[in-house]
């Protein structure tokens, strides 16, 4: 197979590495489920915003992954390809959490709900082990991506390192201050784009004429 679908897939991470960091940054600044009730109704154009964001950057990541292949040696392909599937997984399940989103808003504005009731649903099994693996799945893989470029040396070292970052970052993202929850979709969304172009230079200079 031919590398013309490489291009396509660099800009579709890059695209989605934006709407990633676009949908964080729409998000209200709090994890109070009564302070995200009262942000539903008065920042109903942000929610909406954010949720076609994640949805967009789902389908955007899980088509630029193959990107990070092109990249590495063949002998760490086995490595990434793991990596990458189950990085596909949390990426895929992104579009889930849009359609949460979507249905949070809509249930918040045709019903009466209290924070009680929303807390109670948080407690739902099924709602708890999906959400989790979706997560685990998003993390896990961006792990294993992150250490087989980090062994690499394909990609300066700065990328890897903020994808590990991301994840070491995860358990006490809760615990940073409001105006800072973002901070780590912004790591994020920076070493996606540098894997975006890093891969566009590997792919322009592989197609570069040979000097006679």
């Amino acid at each position: 197979m031919g590398t013309s679908w490489l291009p396509w897939s660099a800009a579709s991470l890059a695209s989605g590495a934006v709407l990633l960091v676009l949908g964080a940054l729409a998000m209200p600044p709090t994890s109070e489920v009564g302070d995200v009730i009262v942000a539903i109704d008065r920042q109903d154009a942000a929610w909406l915003m954010a949720s076609a964001s994640f949805f967009l950057a789902s389908v955007a990541l899980t088509m630029g992954l193959p990107a990070v292949l092109f990249l590495l040696p063949a002998r760490r392909h086995v490595a990434a390809m793991v990596g990458m599937w189950i990085w596909g997984v949390g990426t895929i399940g992104t579009s889930a959490l849009a359609a949460f989103l979507i249905l949070f808003r809509a249930t918040v504005r045709a019903v009466e709900i209290s924070p009680e009731d929303v807390e109670e649903l948080s407690r739902d099994p099924v709602l708890s082990v999906s959400l989790l693996f979706v997560v685990g799945a998003f993390y896990l893989g961006e792990l294993v991506v992150g250490v087989v470029l980090l062994r690499s040396a394909v990609v300066p070292r700065w990328i890897p390192a903020l994808l590990l970052l991301h994840v070491a970052l995860a358990p006490v993202s809760e615990l940073l201050p409001e105006e800072l929850q973002s901070f780590t979709a912004i790591v994020l969304g920076i070493a996606l784009m540098g894997i975006a172009v890093k891969a566009s230079e590997a792919w322009a200079g592989a197609k570069a004429p040979t000097p006679l």
